[in-house]
Order: structure tokens, then sequence, then C-alpha cells
């Protein structure tokens, strides 16, 4: 694929040290990883929570520096890449703390491909996302869930802003009982009536009757502490989604949003490294967590099976959430002029009796890009957007195997349908700078 530039700027690959700047929840995620991901944190602050239990956390606003480090996945990459020669470019991003794992892998290893952009990701949330995005703070944003018909609307005069599907993954209920290693059963209907505070004891036998015999046994007479996100957050916008159709209570009350929910029960903790804070250090609860937390600290957190519509009881793992957004878009994606609103794995599949194997509660994150690069309200020079462009086409093709295959498949980002990678190289081919395509050929 050709990229239109102005000017020339031979380079040479070769290892660079790179500054990207990330947020306070990228540091609760390598406290709780050392050691195994391609950035190491110089300044560690982890995300803070309101319960008192965690409030060993500490909290803070400011931005955090990464370096980095070199990896068997960076050195093959810094082998084997070609450099095109860009020009020099820093292109800030920022939105879901979901897929900061992968994000912080991207950008480390794209360093490699095109050493001379400099990419920021500042992991604030979806819903700081979308309007970082849309008030000029970003080159790109990044959200868990589309935008809603209100936020289109909300969108600056004559613009039109792309969702770019760049990553699935899957949203699964975690859960601290200390001494209890079985992977317990959900459902729908039970999650909802757990976080709508209709189910309050671990014994329950709403819960019970989920369970094998001897399972049921072992569940203790405790109070459920429920977590949740405190912030705007795709994550919850996914599993509250599912609440809704699972339970016609939950959708009527309470519903799903990208931004902050009026949750019924339980504790507010700071994006998704600060639930799993929350959940591991506090015995007898529960909250619904991205997977690559736990894929990334395997044993840490526990985590249980959800029922499908076809009656499996699924333990989410890379393959079934694959096979859950294959089948999310067998009946097709929206067209690339289109609003993306009303699509949605999770409902895509909600009543899917076809697929036994796949895991209900997966969803797309998306990049967030408008499709004139010029205007003022993208705040973007042509530099700038061509580095935008660079990096997000590379991270739809060469950059999906970083989630999913060696030496990173403790990642837990499994690639993306083909047919999301097709439309996503149609919708960054319609993306102009000054009414000429940014990217050009294929």
């Amino acid at each position: 694929m050709n990229l239109s530039k102005t000017g020339t700027s031979g380079t040479t690959i070769g290892l660079v040290v790179v500054l990207i700047v990330v947020v306070v929840a990228a540091g609760a995620y390598i406290a709780l990883n050392p050691g195994g991901k391609t950035t190491t944190v110089t300044a560690v602050s982890t995300a803070t929570s309101t319960a008192t239990a965690v409030s060993s956390v500490v909290a803070t606003s400011t931005l955090v520096s990464t370096s980095v480090a070199t990896s068997t996945l960076v050195t093959t990459s810094v082998s084997t890449a070609t450099s095109s020669g860009l020009p020099a470019a820093s292109i800030t991003g920022g939105g879901g703390s979901l897929v900061y794992p992968i994000m912080s892998d991207w950008i480390n290893t794209y360093s490699f491909v095109q050493p001379n952009i400099q990419i920021t990701y500042n992991a604030i949330g979806s819903g700081k996302g979308i309007s970082g995005i849309t008030s000029g703070l970003f080159n790109f944003g990044e959200s868990d869930a589309p935008l809603t018909a209100a936020q289109y609307a909300a969108l600056p005069s004559g613009s039109n802003l792309l969702s770019i599907p760049i990553s699935d993954s899957g949203i699964i209920p975690a859960y601290n009982i200390p001494g209890f290693t079985a992977h317990l059963n959900f459902t729908g209907n039970v999650l909802a009536e757990i976080f709508y505070g209709s189910i309050t004891m671990w014994n329950d036998p709403r819960i019970a009757s989920l369970q094998s015999p001897s399972v049921a046994a072992q569940l203790p007479a405790h109070t459920i502490q429920v977590y949740h996100r405190s912030d705007g957050s795709g994550t919850m916008y996914g599993f509250t989604q599912y609440l809704s159709d699972s339970n016609s209570t939950w959708a009527k009350n309470v519903g799903f949003s990208t931004g902050t929910l009026a949750w019924p029960v339980g504790v507010g903790c700071l994006h998704n490294a600060g639930v799993a804070a929350c959940i591991a250090g506090n015995p007898y609860s529960l909250g619904p967590l991205e997977i690559a937390y736990e894929i990334a600290n395997p044993g840490q957190i526990n985590y249980g099976a959800v029922q499908n519509h076809f009656g499996t009881y699924i333990l989410a793992n890379l393959t079934n959430i694959s096979q859950a957004s294959a089948a999310g878009v067998k009946n097709g994606l929206p067209s690339t002029d289109s609003q993306w609103s009303s699509f949605s794995v999770i409902q895509q599949t909600f009543n899917d009796s076809a697929d036994k194997y796949i895991y209900p509660i997966s969803t797309f994150t998306y990049a967030l890009v408008y499709q004139d690069l010029s205007a003022s309200y993208a705040s973007t020079t042509q530099a700038q957007a061509v580095a935008t462009l660079s990096f997000l086409s590379w991270v739809v093709t060469s950059g999906q195997a970083t989630g999913s295959t060696a030496p990173t498949t403790t990642l837990g980002y499994p690639p993306l349908p083909s047919a999301a990678v097709t439309l996503d190289k149609q919708l960054l081919a319609t993306i102009t700078y000054n009414g000429t395509p940014v990217l050009s050929g294929s």
C-alpha cells in the first residue's frame, strides 16, 4: 500500500527508544503483569477506586512514561521491516483501556517499522476517547463501542467520523472467592440479578442451580461484593448491553452506555486495571473484566463460564471469542458511509442458536478517525494524517497477529474476522486530506 505524502525522508531501521505516554490504567496493568509486556513502566501508578478496602491503591491524574524494551517480536520486526521514508510526525490517540495492552504492543512494534512516527496513546476510557476526538484533542480516538445516534448528531457540522474495527475481545465475570478454584456457570439473567442487587449471596439457589452438585456445595454463605467501572467505559457498555438483552428489568431501569451508568449496587473502580485490582484485592468479589487481564495474569483472578443462546456454558478463550466475532459479521457489516450505532457483535449473536461454541459477551473495539483530516475540527497536519493512516493500516493488517500469535499469545486479542479487515481497508481508503486520499494503491 502506498502513502500520499509531501517531501522525502529516507530512514534506516534501527533500534530506537520511543517515549510512549500512557495513563494510570497502563501502570496498573504493568503492575499486575511485570515482565510480561514489551513496555516497562518507569513510574508506576495504579488506578484508584472508591472502595475503602482498596484505599492503598494510589490515585493520580498524571501521565506516566514508558520506554521500549526489546522482545523477540520487536527484534523480528526490526530485522524484516523496511522503511517507506514517511515524514517525521507525532500523533496522539486516546480512548478505552480495554485495548491498552495490545495498543501498547502495537505502538512498540510499529516504532521499528516506522521510526519517524511517534505515537502517544492515553488510556482514559471510551467515553473520553469519543469526546477527545470530537473536540479535536486527538488524531484518532478509540472506543469499545460505536458512537450513538446522538453522538453522531453532535459531530461538527460537515464532518464524518469513521468507526474502524481494530480488535475484538471478550468481557468476563471475574470473581475472587477464597479457596474456590472451580469455574462457575452464569446466565445473563443471573448476572443481571446480581448486578441489580436481587441476588446478594454466593450460595443463592439461583446461582447454585447452574452448577454441578459438587460445585454448588462449595458456594460460600457470603455476601457478593460487586465491582464495576466508575468511568465511562466501552467494556461496561458491552457488559451492560448483554445484561439488557438478558433481563428486561435491567434494560428498563439501567440500560447500557459508554458514559457513566447509575449502577444499582456495587463500588466503582477506575479503568479495567482498577476493576482487576479491586477484584484481586477483595475476597468474595465479582466484577466485569476484559479477558486480556486474566490471560496476561493467569491464576490471579478466577472467572466464570457464560451460557450462550445455544445453551452451552462457554469459558471465554481466544478461539470462542474469535468465533463469536465471525458469527457477528455473518449477516454483514455497515457500509463505508454508514453510521455504526446499531451494530453490535453481542446483539448480533445474542439469539444465535446455530453457533454452539461462541462466547456471548464478545465485542469489537474501534478506532475513530475523521473522514476528512484536513478540516479544522480534525486539528491534523498532512504529516500527521499520513502517520495516522499508516499506523491504522498496519494495525488492521500486519498488527493483527500481535495479540494472538507467539511470542505474545498471552495478550488475549484474537485477530479480526477477514470480513472486518476487508471493510477496514475500504474505510481507510476513503479518508482524505485536502480532497486527496491519504492512502493510495493497495
